[in-house]
């Protein structure tokens, strides 16, 4: 696979080179934050490792893909806006074609192959492969569509609202022929996800994992993307876009690696603990305030409630993430029920064989080996 791994160092050299011209333009804080990038280079970097690492999977150089997809993305969004004010259409529309490639590339390998092949770096098996050509075919087509139409739409930065049609010397009068190989783009990847459910019923419990993984940071990418459509600060929601791609890189990583894989259901049965938590304490400080601010003054009444649900912070925490566990990480939670009633019996055990028995029985119990030794040493 000595491939992947040119491939995926040819990529990180191009998004290394790209990303220094572009903050050597001078023109980074015109279309961007710079916290852009940052997940760029660690994508190009992470996908690098993975295809040196893991030749034999397709996922490290698809990451490195993704990640010099969304370089493009900034260097098209500094040199569009440039040749416009140098008055050079060409440039323009070299520029904007780049831009659409690499969009088009992002939402392939994003929402297509990336649940298509995950984790294995390949399909489920040969009847699902149809799904990535297909994908691929479809992308090909909407982006010859794209380079025939008759004019394209340059923005003179990223935050602008209105944009300056410009000609393209090539461009066929009236040409629009994109919609339907789009179509036929977005139905594959309805069907790669759904592949994804399909992997996971069929799989065993390490891949299982693996999937878990990479659901846990696409949750976390969509959240930044409903975030993108609040009201907020520009360098807010760069932030969360930056930090939830990143969650994504270091999730497949772990995921491809299986680099301390079983702790996914610790992440899960956390988040879901403190997110639960939250909501009633939150719920619980409204409440207080509201009643106690009837009756007292409104600084008396936030203080009182603040007092309050920091009183009521730990305990809730303990209970419902006991909660938690026996419904949702059932497998832990009867690790350590059992490990603590072995503790608690060796307050009264005094007998050196019957300590001895216990201990292998948790062990049977917890870790289930396919064989157990122990070794006393005289």
């Amino acid at each position: 696979m000595r491939w992947s791994k040119a491939l995926a160092i040819g990529l990180v050299v191009y998004s290394t080179a790209a990303i220094a011209l572009i903050f050597a333009s001078g023109r980074v804080g015109v279309v961007a934050d710079d916290i852009y990038f940052i997940p760029a280079v660690i994508g190009t970097l992470v996908g690098a490792f993975l295809a040196i690492k893991r030749p034999e999977n397709r996922i490290g150089p698809l990451m490195a893909i993704m990640a010099a997809a969304l370089v493009t993305l900034g260097a098209s969004n500094v040199v569009v806006p440039w040749a416009l004010e140098q008055g050079r259409d060409t440039l323009v529309v070299v520029g904007v074609h780049l831009s659409d490639l690499a969009w088009l590339t992002q939402f392939v390998t994003a929402l297509v192959l990336l649940p298509l092949w995950f984790p294995t770096g390949r399909p489920i098996n040969r009847s699902w492969s149809w799904v990535g050509r297909v994908a691929i075919g479809a992308g090909a087509v909407a982006q010859v569509s794209f380079l025939l139409s008759e004019s394209v739409c340059a923005y003179e930065s990223i935050l602008a609202e209105t944009c300056t049609t410009v000609q393209i010397p090539w461009g066929i009068d009236g040409f629009a022929g994109f919609e339907a190989p789009m179509l036929v783009t977005f139905v594959m990847a309805l069907a790669a996800v759904a592949s994804t459910f399909v992997r996971w019923r069929r799989s065993d419990d390490v891949e299982r994992h693996q999937i878990k993984w990479f659901f846990v940071a696409a949750i976390a990418l969509l959240v930044a993307f409903v975030i993108s459509f609040l009201d907020l600060d520009a360098t807010l929601n760069n932030v969360a876009f930056a930090l939830a791609l990143t969650a994504v890189w270091a999730s497949i990583a772990i995921a491809v690696l299986k680099y301390r894989l079983y702790d996914i259901d610790r992440i899960i049965s956390r988040t879901v603990a403190y997110a639960v938590v939250i909501a009633v304490l939150g719920a619980v400080y409204v409440g207080l305030v509201t009643a106690i601010g009837s009756r007292f003054e409104s600084s008396l009444s936030v203080a009182a409630s603040t007092l309050a649900v920091a009183a009521l912070f730990n305990p809730l925490r303990k209970r419902v993430q006991a909660w938690v566990d026996r419904h949702f990480n059932r497998s832990s939670y009867d690790t350590e029920q059992v490990m603590d009633e072995f503790a608690g019996s060796l307050r009264d055990e005094v007998d050196a064989r019957e300590v001895v028995d216990g201990w292998v029985e948790v062990v049977e119990e917890t870790m289930q080996p396919s064989a157990v030794g122990v070794w006393i040493r005289p």
